[in-house]
């Protein structure tokens, strides 16, 4: 390698020591969810463990929050959520999106290839809690739990400060295990669709946050408006989108509102810049 590459300082944005993705972060998260998924299936619990999470979640938990809950799982609530942090942690939303393509094929090619009956189209009707739009088919894996899941990763695998990943891993990896669940307690996934998802979602943000720290064009200005361009555009389809939960209607809009808010502030303050 050059001397120039080797001396090259990595962008602002990012510590000196972000270059090599944490092995301990990015692996266990993996294995550990994968392990249960293989073991819920080995066991044959997967209905039986649907059901009874299902009825918990109920009773913990109102409805408006499950909802609100899985739109953080959606493509476009997931980008919204980051938008604001273009300003001071690019690198997030650059993770997120590179790992974008592994992602979908990861979520589409497995709900193709197995084409499994959600539990709308399975169990009685009645006989389990749902909230929001009725699903039938398409079940593995859950998209959304996918999606959450590679957002915690950007996160937690590009946190800025080595020191406090522990706190921030522990943060991100409850608040996607939250939304998750989330497909459970609207009734549109099973266990197994939960967690294999979970653990592909952070494989394929572990692997965006590997790219993102070797792809320059995202840290400098036009890769920066590029991003803020995306999450604008999502962020305003949000408004017209239905995303499956009509009782968190208000929330949809003021998450909508939360990440033009931040692309909007990105491409001024890359305007100023300029």
């Amino acid at each position: 390698m050059p001397p120039s590459k080797l001396l090259r300082a990595p962008p602002t944005d990012l510590p000196a020591t972000t270059d090599a993705v944490p092995l301990v972060w990015a692996l266990a998260p993996v294995l550990v969810l994968a392990g249960v998924a293989v073991a819920v299936a080995a066991g044959d619990w997967n209905h039986a463990l649907f059901v009874d999470l299902n009825h918990a979640a109920s009773q913990h938990l109102p409805p408006t929050l499950w909802a609100v809950l899985t739109l953080g799982g959606s493509v476009p609530g997931a980008i919204a959520l980051l938008a604001p942090t273009l300003k001071t942690q690019p690198r997030w939303l650059a993770s997120a999106f590179l790992a974008a393509p592994l992602a979908t094929l990861f979520s589409e090619g497995g709900k193709r290839a197995f084409d499994i009956m959600r539990p709308a189209g399975v169990l009685e009707p009645g006989s389990f809690n749902l909230i929001g739009q009725k699903l039938y088919v398409h079940a593995f894996p859950s998209g959304h739990s996918v999606t959450a899941f590679v957002v915690a990763a950007a996160v937690v695998l590009a946190w800025p400060r080595a020191a406090s990943r522990w706190r921030a891993g522990l943060t991100g990896l409850a608040l996607a295990a939250l939304v998750a669940v989330s497909r459970i307690a609207v009734g549109a996934h099973w266990p197994l669709d939960v967690l294999t998802g979970a653990a592909g979602g952070w494989a394929a943000g572990a692997a965006g946050v590997w790219l993102s720290a070797r792809l320059d064009f995202l840290h400098g200005p036009r890769g920066m408006r590029v991003m803020a361009l995306v999450a604008l555009l999502t962020s305003l389809s949000m408004l017209v989108l239905d995303l499956g939960q009509p009782d968190a209607r208000l929330y949809r809009i003021g998450l909508a509102a939360w990440g033009i808010g931040g692309a909007a502030a990105a491409l001024m303050n890359d305007r100023n810049d300029s």
